[in-house]
Protein backbone atom coordinates (compact mmCIF):
# COMPACT_ATOMS: atom_id res chain seq x y z
CA UNK A 1 0.00 0.00 0.00
CA UNK A 2 1.22 3.44 -0.46
CA UNK A 3 2.98 4.72 2.19
CA UNK A 4 1.67 8.46 1.47
CA UNK A 5 -1.57 7.44 2.24
CA UNK A 6 -1.18 5.12 4.93
CA UNK A 7 0.55 7.74 6.77
CA UNK A 8 -2.37 10.19 6.12
CA UNK A 9 -4.62 7.71 7.81
CA UNK A 10 -2.98 7.66 10.54
CA UNK A 11 -2.89 11.45 11.09
CA UNK A 12 -6.35 11.84 10.58
CA UNK A 13 -7.41 9.10 13.51
CA UNK A 14 -5.09 10.95 15.81
CA UNK A 15 -6.23 14.63 15.28
CA UNK A 16 -9.97 13.14 15.16
CA UNK A 17 -9.65 11.40 18.17
CA UNK A 18 -7.83 14.73 19.63
CA UNK A 19 -10.45 17.41 18.87
CA UNK A 20 -13.59 17.90 20.68
CA UNK A 21 -17.14 16.10 18.94
CA UNK A 22 -18.17 19.97 18.08
CA UNK A 23 -14.96 20.79 16.13
CA UNK A 24 -14.84 17.57 14.36
CA UNK A 25 -18.42 18.21 12.71
CA UNK A 26 -16.82 21.58 11.06
CA UNK A 27 -13.52 20.26 9.99
CA UNK A 28 -14.11 19.69 5.87
CA UNK A 29 -12.12 16.53 5.31
CA UNK A 30 -9.09 16.37 4.55
CA UNK A 31 -9.53 14.95 0.85
CA UNK A 32 -11.96 17.79 0.41
CA UNK A 33 -10.59 21.22 2.54
CA UNK A 34 -12.03 23.48 -0.45
CA UNK A 35 -15.43 22.14 -0.71
CA UNK A 36 -15.53 21.08 -4.12
CA UNK A 37 -18.20 19.44 -6.06
CA UNK A 38 -16.08 16.24 -7.28
CA UNK A 39 -19.16 14.81 -9.02
CA UNK A 40 -19.22 18.00 -11.60
CA UNK A 41 -18.69 17.49 -15.33
CA UNK A 42 -14.80 16.70 -16.38
CA UNK A 43 -14.08 16.49 -20.02
CA UNK A 44 -12.46 13.49 -20.88
CA UNK A 45 -8.89 13.76 -21.46
CA UNK A 46 -7.41 14.46 -25.06
CA UNK A 47 -6.45 11.02 -25.52
CA UNK A 48 -6.86 8.75 -28.18
CA UNK A 49 -7.72 5.26 -26.58
CA UNK A 50 -7.69 4.61 -22.76
CA UNK A 51 -6.19 6.57 -20.52
CA UNK A 52 -3.84 3.89 -18.46
CA UNK A 53 -3.35 4.53 -14.55
CA UNK A 54 0.17 2.09 -14.28
CA UNK A 55 0.50 2.66 -10.92
CA UNK A 56 -2.39 2.28 -7.93
CA UNK A 57 -3.43 0.18 -5.24
CA UNK A 58 -7.13 -1.54 -5.88
CA UNK A 59 -6.91 -3.38 -2.68
CA UNK A 60 -9.97 -5.65 -2.63
CA UNK A 61 -12.73 -6.89 -4.85
CA UNK A 62 -15.89 -5.10 -2.84
CA UNK A 63 -13.55 -1.55 -3.25
CA UNK A 64 -14.05 -1.84 -7.40
CA UNK A 65 -17.48 -0.42 -7.50
CA UNK A 66 -16.60 3.01 -6.21
CA UNK A 67 -13.17 3.12 -7.76
CA UNK A 68 -14.70 2.23 -11.28
CA UNK A 69 -17.24 4.89 -10.40
CA UNK A 70 -15.22 7.56 -9.84
CA UNK A 71 -12.38 6.45 -12.27
CA UNK A 72 -15.48 6.36 -15.48
CA UNK A 73 -16.13 9.81 -14.11
CA UNK A 74 -12.62 11.08 -14.64
CA UNK A 75 -12.08 9.23 -17.83
CA UNK A 76 -9.46 7.14 -16.68
CA UNK A 77 -10.36 3.43 -17.53
CA UNK A 78 -7.25 0.58 -17.39
CA UNK A 79 -5.17 0.00 -14.53
CA UNK A 80 -2.48 -1.49 -12.78
CA UNK A 81 -2.56 -2.42 -10.22
CA UNK A 82 -0.87 -3.31 -6.70
CA UNK A 83 -3.15 -5.79 -4.82
CA UNK A 84 -2.49 -8.93 -2.59
CA UNK A 85 -2.96 -11.83 -4.25
CA UNK A 86 -5.37 -13.22 -2.38
CA UNK A 87 -8.09 -10.83 -3.72
CA UNK A 88 -5.99 -10.74 -7.05
CA UNK A 89 -8.27 -13.95 -8.43
CA UNK A 90 -11.67 -12.09 -7.80
CA UNK A 91 -11.06 -8.88 -9.52
CA UNK A 92 -9.34 -10.54 -12.16
CA UNK A 93 -12.88 -12.70 -12.65
CA UNK A 94 -15.10 -9.41 -12.35
CA UNK A 95 -12.77 -6.79 -13.87
CA UNK A 96 -10.07 -8.55 -15.58
CA UNK A 97 -10.81 -6.48 -18.84
CA UNK A 98 -9.67 -3.24 -17.13
CA UNK A 99 -6.47 -4.55 -14.73
CA UNK A 100 -3.16 -5.71 -15.38
CA UNK A 101 -1.27 -6.52 -11.63
CA UNK A 102 2.15 -5.83 -10.39
CA UNK A 103 3.40 -8.83 -8.68
CA UNK A 104 4.13 -7.52 -4.79
CA UNK A 105 5.24 -9.60 -1.73
CA UNK A 106 2.84 -10.07 1.61
CA UNK A 107 2.38 -6.50 3.14
CA UNK A 108 1.10 -5.55 6.32
CA UNK A 109 1.48 -6.97 10.31
CA UNK A 110 -0.98 -9.63 10.38
CA UNK A 111 -0.01 -13.14 9.54
CA UNK A 112 3.44 -12.14 8.37
CA UNK A 113 4.85 -15.59 6.95
CA UNK A 114 7.97 -16.62 8.85
CA UNK A 115 9.63 -17.32 5.38
CA UNK A 116 8.38 -14.13 4.14
CA UNK A 117 11.53 -14.26 1.29
CA UNK A 118 9.85 -17.68 -0.03
CA UNK A 119 6.43 -16.56 0.26
CA UNK A 120 7.55 -13.34 -2.12
CA UNK A 121 8.60 -15.85 -4.18
CA UNK A 122 5.62 -18.01 -4.32
CA UNK A 123 3.64 -15.04 -4.73
CA UNK A 124 5.90 -13.77 -7.98
CA UNK A 125 4.58 -16.97 -9.09
CA UNK A 126 1.26 -16.89 -8.63
CA UNK A 127 1.10 -13.61 -10.11
CA UNK A 128 2.41 -14.48 -13.11
CA UNK A 129 0.09 -17.47 -13.41
CA UNK A 130 -2.41 -14.66 -13.72
CA UNK A 131 -0.89 -12.81 -16.16
CA UNK A 132 1.00 -9.97 -14.29
CA UNK A 133 4.58 -9.27 -15.95
CA UNK A 134 6.08 -6.72 -13.61
CA UNK A 135 7.60 -7.13 -10.10
CA UNK A 136 7.14 -4.50 -7.20
CA UNK A 137 10.43 -3.79 -4.83
CA UNK A 138 9.03 -1.26 -2.02
CA UNK A 139 12.76 -0.68 -0.59
CA UNK A 140 11.97 2.91 0.81
CA UNK A 141 14.00 3.87 3.86
CA UNK A 142 11.33 2.66 6.28
CA UNK A 143 10.84 -0.85 4.78
CA UNK A 144 14.13 -1.21 4.60
CA UNK A 145 14.04 -0.57 8.40
CA UNK A 146 11.67 -2.62 9.29
CA UNK A 147 12.83 -5.64 7.52
CA UNK A 148 16.45 -5.03 8.40
CA UNK A 149 17.89 -4.97 4.90
CA UNK A 150 18.72 -2.91 2.29
CA UNK A 151 17.26 -4.21 -1.65
CA UNK A 152 20.73 -5.46 -2.51
CA UNK A 153 21.28 -7.79 0.12
CA UNK A 154 21.51 -11.67 -1.15
CA UNK A 155 17.90 -12.43 0.16
CA UNK A 156 16.76 -10.86 -2.43
CA UNK A 157 18.71 -11.76 -5.50
CA UNK A 158 16.72 -15.26 -5.70
CA UNK A 159 13.27 -13.00 -6.61
CA UNK A 160 15.08 -10.91 -8.93
CA UNK A 161 16.64 -14.04 -10.59
CA UNK A 162 12.74 -15.63 -10.29
CA UNK A 163 11.39 -12.51 -12.50
CA UNK A 164 13.86 -11.68 -14.72
CA UNK A 165 14.05 -15.57 -15.67
CA UNK A 166 10.64 -15.00 -16.52
CA UNK A 167 10.87 -11.97 -18.73
CA UNK A 168 9.56 -9.91 -16.49
CA UNK A 169 9.78 -6.14 -15.50
CA UNK A 170 10.61 -4.41 -12.24
CA UNK A 171 9.30 -1.59 -10.60
CA UNK A 172 10.85 0.08 -7.11
CA UNK A 173 10.22 2.06 -4.91
CA UNK A 174 12.87 4.52 -3.86
CA UNK A 175 12.99 6.97 -1.72
CA UNK A 176 10.60 9.04 -0.18
CA UNK A 177 9.58 12.97 -0.01
CA UNK A 178 12.28 14.79 1.53
CA UNK A 179 10.34 15.75 4.49
CA UNK A 180 10.55 12.94 5.50
CA UNK A 181 14.18 12.49 5.21
CA UNK A 182 14.13 15.71 7.03
CA UNK A 183 11.72 14.73 9.92
CA UNK A 184 12.10 11.60 9.86
CA UNK A 185 14.88 9.60 8.43
CA UNK A 186 17.27 11.41 10.45
CA UNK A 187 19.49 8.20 12.06
CA UNK A 188 21.70 6.61 8.98
CA UNK A 189 21.99 4.01 11.34
CA UNK A 190 19.07 2.59 10.85
CA UNK A 191 17.84 3.69 7.78
CA UNK A 192 20.51 2.56 5.92
CA UNK A 193 22.06 5.83 5.39
CA UNK A 194 21.21 8.86 3.66
CA UNK A 195 18.92 9.51 0.63
CA UNK A 196 22.61 9.48 -1.62
CA UNK A 197 23.19 6.21 -0.49
CA UNK A 198 19.96 4.70 -0.86
CA UNK A 199 20.41 6.20 -4.79
CA UNK A 200 23.85 4.57 -4.57
CA UNK A 201 22.75 0.95 -3.87
CA UNK A 202 19.51 1.55 -6.90
CA UNK A 203 22.33 2.60 -9.42
CA UNK A 204 24.14 -0.77 -8.43
CA UNK A 205 21.50 -2.81 -9.10
CA UNK A 206 20.61 -1.16 -12.21
CA UNK A 207 23.72 -1.41 -13.85
CA UNK A 208 23.70 -5.18 -12.21
CA UNK A 209 20.55 -5.42 -14.27
CA UNK A 210 21.14 -3.33 -17.22
CA UNK A 211 18.67 -4.24 -20.18
CA UNK A 212 15.76 -5.25 -17.88
CA UNK A 213 12.38 -2.72 -18.40
CA UNK A 214 12.85 -0.70 -15.03
CA UNK A 215 9.91 1.42 -13.06
CA UNK A 216 11.06 4.21 -10.91
CA UNK A 217 7.74 4.75 -8.91
CA UNK A 218 6.74 8.35 -8.07
CA UNK A 219 9.24 10.12 -10.15
CA UNK A 220 11.74 7.93 -9.07
CA UNK A 221 11.45 8.54 -5.20
CA UNK A 222 12.90 12.63 -5.86
CA UNK A 223 10.52 14.69 -7.75
CA UNK A 224 12.68 17.42 -5.48
CA UNK A 225 15.83 16.85 -7.66
CA UNK A 226 14.77 16.76 -11.35
CA UNK A 227 18.75 16.89 -12.24
CA UNK A 228 19.26 13.33 -10.14
CA UNK A 229 16.01 12.03 -12.12
CA UNK A 230 17.26 13.36 -15.42
CA UNK A 231 20.87 11.66 -14.97
CA UNK A 232 19.82 8.46 -14.06
CA UNK A 233 17.49 8.37 -17.04
CA UNK A 234 20.04 9.53 -19.29
CA UNK A 235 22.87 6.64 -17.75
CA UNK A 236 19.90 4.10 -17.81
CA UNK A 237 18.12 3.71 -21.38
CA UNK A 238 15.81 0.84 -19.67
CA UNK A 239 14.33 2.84 -16.86
CA UNK A 240 11.07 4.41 -17.06
CA UNK A 241 9.69 7.04 -14.10
CA UNK A 242 6.17 7.02 -13.08
CA UNK A 243 4.27 9.99 -11.43
CA UNK A 244 2.27 8.23 -8.73
CA UNK A 245 1.63 9.97 -5.76
CA UNK A 246 -0.61 12.45 -5.34
CA UNK A 247 -0.05 14.88 -2.27
CA UNK A 248 3.87 14.56 -3.42
CA UNK A 249 3.50 15.23 -6.80
CA UNK A 250 1.20 18.70 -6.02
CA UNK A 251 3.21 19.13 -3.51
CA UNK A 252 6.57 19.27 -5.82
CA UNK A 253 5.81 19.25 -9.10
CA UNK A 254 3.77 22.60 -8.48
CA UNK A 255 7.12 24.11 -6.08
CA UNK A 256 9.60 23.55 -9.56
CA UNK A 257 6.47 23.90 -12.28
CA UNK A 258 8.37 25.69 -15.21
CA UNK A 259 11.33 22.95 -14.82
CA UNK A 260 8.78 20.30 -13.81
CA UNK A 261 7.12 21.15 -17.49
CA UNK A 262 10.54 21.11 -19.39
CA UNK A 263 11.85 17.83 -17.91
CA UNK A 264 8.40 16.31 -18.78
CA UNK A 265 8.33 17.46 -22.44
CA UNK A 266 11.75 16.93 -22.82
CA UNK A 267 11.11 12.83 -21.24
CA UNK A 268 8.06 12.36 -22.56
CA UNK A 269 8.45 8.74 -24.06
CA UNK A 270 10.29 7.71 -20.83
CA UNK A 271 7.16 8.96 -18.19
CA UNK A 272 3.87 7.24 -17.39
CA UNK A 273 1.12 8.28 -15.40
CA UNK A 274 0.18 6.77 -12.12
CA UNK A 275 -2.17 7.99 -9.60
CA UNK A 276 -0.95 5.79 -6.63
CA UNK A 277 -4.94 5.94 -5.78
CA UNK A 278 -5.53 3.27 -2.57
CA UNK A 279 -8.98 1.77 -1.85
CA UNK A 280 -10.11 1.30 1.22
CA UNK A 281 -13.18 0.38 3.13
CA UNK A 282 -14.12 4.29 3.97
CA UNK A 283 -12.96 5.09 0.54
CA UNK A 284 -15.80 6.42 -1.57
CA UNK A 285 -16.65 8.37 -4.47
CA UNK A 286 -15.22 11.89 -3.12
CA UNK A 287 -11.93 10.74 -1.73
CA UNK A 288 -10.90 8.79 -5.02
CA UNK A 289 -11.97 11.93 -6.81
CA UNK A 290 -10.38 14.02 -5.19
CA UNK A 291 -6.78 12.62 -6.51
CA UNK A 292 -8.03 11.65 -9.71
CA UNK A 293 -8.84 15.57 -9.60
CA UNK A 294 -5.95 16.48 -8.27
CA UNK A 295 -3.73 14.68 -10.86
CA UNK A 296 -5.77 15.99 -14.30
CA UNK A 297 -5.64 19.59 -12.74
CA UNK A 298 -1.76 18.90 -12.29
CA UNK A 299 -0.74 17.51 -15.71
CA UNK A 300 -3.55 18.74 -18.13
CA UNK A 301 -4.38 22.44 -17.19
CA UNK A 302 -2.99 25.54 -16.02
CA UNK A 303 -5.02 26.02 -12.61
CA UNK A 304 -3.58 27.70 -9.48
CA UNK A 305 -4.78 27.47 -6.55
CA UNK A 306 -5.46 25.56 -3.79
CA UNK A 307 -5.32 21.61 -3.90
CA UNK A 308 -8.35 19.99 -2.08
CA UNK A 309 -6.91 17.57 -0.18
CA UNK A 310 -4.91 18.45 2.98
CA UNK A 311 -1.00 18.02 2.63
CA UNK A 312 -0.09 16.55 6.53
CA UNK A 313 3.99 17.10 5.35
CA UNK A 314 3.04 20.67 5.83
CA UNK A 315 1.49 23.07 8.83
CA UNK A 316 -2.13 24.35 8.38
CA UNK A 317 -1.20 27.40 7.38
CA UNK A 318 1.32 26.80 4.47
CA UNK A 319 -0.33 24.00 2.59
CA UNK A 320 0.73 23.50 -1.29
CA UNK A 321 -0.24 25.61 -4.03
CA UNK A 322 -0.75 23.43 -7.35
CA UNK A 323 0.49 24.97 -10.27
CA UNK A 324 -0.65 22.69 -13.46
CA UNK A 325 2.13 22.11 -15.81
CA UNK A 326 -0.68 22.31 -18.61
CA UNK A 327 1.49 19.94 -20.72
CA UNK A 328 0.81 19.76 -24.70
CA UNK A 329 -1.21 17.24 -25.93
CA UNK A 330 1.25 15.14 -27.74
CA UNK A 331 2.88 14.73 -24.27
CA UNK A 332 -0.24 13.85 -22.77
CA UNK A 333 -0.75 11.90 -25.41
CA UNK A 334 2.51 9.59 -24.82
CA UNK A 335 2.03 9.54 -20.44
CA UNK A 336 -1.55 8.74 -20.76
CA UNK A 337 -1.91 6.16 -23.31
CA UNK A 338 1.40 5.60 -25.88
CA UNK A 339 4.07 5.28 -23.24
CA UNK A 340 1.93 2.72 -20.95
CA UNK A 341 0.45 0.09 -23.87
CA UNK A 342 4.39 0.34 -25.53
CA UNK A 343 5.78 -0.45 -22.09
CA UNK A 344 3.41 -3.42 -21.32
CA UNK A 345 3.98 -4.96 -25.04
CA UNK A 346 7.23 -4.75 -24.78
CA UNK A 347 7.06 -7.28 -21.57
CA UNK A 348 5.24 -8.94 -23.81
CA UNK A 349 1.56 -7.88 -22.76
CA UNK A 350 -1.00 -6.77 -25.52
CA UNK A 351 -3.97 -6.15 -23.42
CA UNK A 352 -7.10 -6.29 -25.38
CA UNK A 353 -9.05 -2.84 -25.61
CA UNK A 354 -5.89 -1.19 -24.59
CA UNK A 355 -4.32 -0.21 -27.97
Amino acid sequence: MSTTDSATNRQENQQQTQEPQSQQKQRPPDHNRTGLNFRLPMPRPKVRGPVVDFHCHLLANRHAHDWFDAADHYGIHQFVTMTQLEEAVGLQRDWGHRLQFIAVAHWGNLHVPADWFDDYRRRVEGFFNLGSRIVKFHAAPGTMASRGKRLDDPAFRPIFQDAIGRGMAIMTHIGDPQTWYDAKYTDPAKYFGTRDDHYRMWESLLEEYKGVPWVGAHMGGNPEDLHRLQALLDRFPDLWLDCSATRWMVREISARRDAARDFFIRNQDRIIFGSDQVSGDDRHFDFLASRFWCHRKLWETAYVGPSPIFDPDLPADRQPEMRGLALPDVVLQKIYHDNPVRFMKNIGVEMEGWG
